[in-house]
């Protein structure tokens, strides 16, 4: 027919360039959309960091907000008992006798600590390991157990099949000192029961996880289980003071065995909770963890009598820096990417009732720093989840009265926040300094030259320089929407439905930022799949590092059922 293209006849050219552009066009058009959404790649420092974007890329869309995996519950066929039993009368008296005697023994860490050949503080960690095997005695007979670095406990229990990827659970064995110990209900050393709570220090930071997980593979073992997934506990014992001597060379120690990206996944403690709103509790494990930045400012100047003092004296002058840095705070943002942003909208999508009724929409259109601000003054303590802090927390100067202070210090304490960096902090606090510094003639030091000695001649004559004393950045944002977390939040699900809070409620996990920084800053390349969550319900855990720490131990045996059945789940998955 005329007019028709036959298979044999080219097209005409301006027809073919207009198609061969429609077809580039298109080929484009799927290759963004096959490979943004699933992972971006983001390098964080000393560590490998993956940043899910699949969140982002429904932003906009409620409906695809929350999507949660379905609960599940342990297999039935795999000859184990049910987990429900270790909620029972006798398997609380067995944790209270356990964990108080974990907690009898202080393994306190001091800031100042030693090596641990050489400082005898340490010694107590050696007594807290003969507990553990007279307590563990399955466990002690059938895993491998390395130490390392003297005090650091690797465990290993072999699978039978090498492909599967090992799991790794961690706590520490180290307790923050507990002052005076007058001011305790009872001795922080000598563990009391009192028909709910044991109180002592460490039974909730974090001897009750460390206790919970042995307890859980000593019930497994004389069950005569064998897994097929190897399962691996690293137990590090400086955690309180940076985990550079425990956690950090057991880190290494599991890398040189097993390589980098090795593990299924990594669960340590922490995590913010739970939190109970209408018919839906939220558990929230942290998927991330902000940056840590202490920076030490120091201030030289020369001395003199106090009868004659200049305008401003040392003290005055770091004052005046203190005010300059105070007065102008972080700026909050709720980034696309940010693990609070899908908090809020899982809030949005199943307790409307119980959010701001702007929510959704500010959610679904406003800009990351619009919706932050208006959120940060009615969430006083979820704002630090979008803001870095700043904290003042040290000041030194001066030696008596009549003398002018010659040298001042001061300490401020960063948590860093997911959309900023410890550079970004370092550059407002150059600002502020130089500042300071052009106002009162002082030279500025870099962060390598220590005390200095002054090259001008003003009425001051001084010299200015902070360094960095302990810095870590913002942790790697671990995913959401893969298949190992579809699996660990599932089995949360189950194991929370049927605690008291959970029942007839709708258990809802999602990932969620930690103010705070655990362990596993040293276990970064491990693996993507990094989870910060003590498995407690909220008012269960009493006074963390306060005065008469205490553990519900009813929460005790639920978080113990919760690991019993997630060794389970993971060692039934062939991924």
């Amino acid at each position: 027919m005329k007019g028709l293209l036959t298979p044999d006849l080219p097209p005409p050219r301006s027809q073919g360039r207009r198609l061969a552009h429609l077809g580039l066009l298109l080929l484009l058009t799927v290759f963004f959309i096959i490979y943004t959404p699933i992972v971006r790649f983001a390098n964080r420092g000393h560590g490998r960091g993956w940043i899910s974007s699949v969140a982002g890329r429904y932003a906009d869309d409620p409906r695809q907000w929350c999507k949660l995996a379905d609960a599940i519950a342990p297999p039935d066929d795999d000859g184990l008992k049910p987990g429900d039993r270790l909620l029972s009368d006798e398997q609380r008296r067995i944790q209270v006798e356990r964990l108080a005697d974990a907690v009898a023994i202080a393994t306190q860490s001091f800031d100042d600590n030693g090596d641990v050949d050489d400082d005898p503080r340490w010694a107590s960690f050696g007594e807290f390991h003969d507990v553990l095997e007279q307590t563990f005695t399955l466990v002690h007979s059938r895993l491998e157990l390395k130490k390392i670095n003297r005090y650091g406990l690797q465990y290993t229990f072999r699978g039978s099949d090498p492909s599967l990827k090992p799991i790794l659970f961690m706590a520490h064995q180290d307790v923050v000192p507990a002052g005076d110990a007058s001011k305790w209900k009872y001795p922080p050393f000598e563990p009391h029961y009192d028909g709910q709570f044991l109180w002592g220090r460490g039974s909730t930071d974090c001897k009750n996880v460390l206790i919970g997980l042995l307890s859980v593979m000593e019930d497994l073992l004389s069950q005569d289980f064998h897994p097929r997934r190897t399962i691996v506990f690293a137990f590090g014992f400086d955690e309180e003071t940076g985990g550079k001597r425990g956690a950090a060379k057991l880190s290494e120690s599991l890398i040189e065995e097993w390589g980098r990206d090795s593990f299924a996944f990594v669960l340590d403690e922490g995590g913010m909770g739970t939190e109970t709103l209408g018919d839906v509790l939220y558990a929230y494990p942290a998927v991330s963890e902000k940056g840590y930045h202490d920076i030490l400012l120091s201030l030289d100047v020369q001395g003199g009598h106090s009868s004659r003092p200049p305008p401003h004296s040392a003290i005055g002058v770091v004052a005046e820096f203190i005010t300059e840095v105070e007065r102008e705070p972080y700026t909050p943002r709720l980034t696309r990417e940010s693990p609070f942003r899908r908090v809020l909208e899982c809030k949005a999508k199943h307790s409307p009732r119980d959010v701001q009724p702007w929510l959704k929409e500010g959610l679904q259109r406003w800009d990351e720093r619009k919706i932050a601000e208006r959120l940060a003054p009615q969430m006083p303590e979820d704002r630090w989840l979008m803001q870095t802090s700043q904290a003042v927390d040290v000041i030194t100067g001066g030696v008596k009265a009549n003398a002018l202070p010659e040298h001042v210090e001061l300490l401020i304490n960063h948590r860093v926040a997911q959309h900023e960096s410890v550079e970004f902090v370092n550059k407002r606090l150059d600002k502020v300094m130089e500042k300071i510094a052009r106002k009162y003639g002082l030279d500025v030091r870099d962060a390598n030259d220590g005390r200095g000695q002054t090259s001008n001649d003003t009425a001051l004559k001084g010299s200015i320089g902070y360094k960095g004393v302990q810095t870590l950045p913002p942790a790697p944002l671990s995913p959401t929407d893969n298949d190992v977390w579809a699996l660990f939040s599932g089995t949360l699900r189950h194991a929370f439905a049927s605690i008291p809070e959970g029942k007839g409620r709708t258990v809802v996990p999602v990932g969620n930022i930690m103010t705070g920084n655990t362990d596993t800053t040293h276990y970064w390349d491990l693996t993507r799949n990094i989870y910060r969550y003590t498995p407690s319900r909220s008012g269960t855990r009493l006074n963390a590092h306060g005065t008469d720490e205490r553990m519900d131990m009813a929460a005790h045996l639920e978080g113990m059922r919760f690991y019993y059945d997630l060794i389970r789940n993971f060692d039934r998955w062939q991924g």
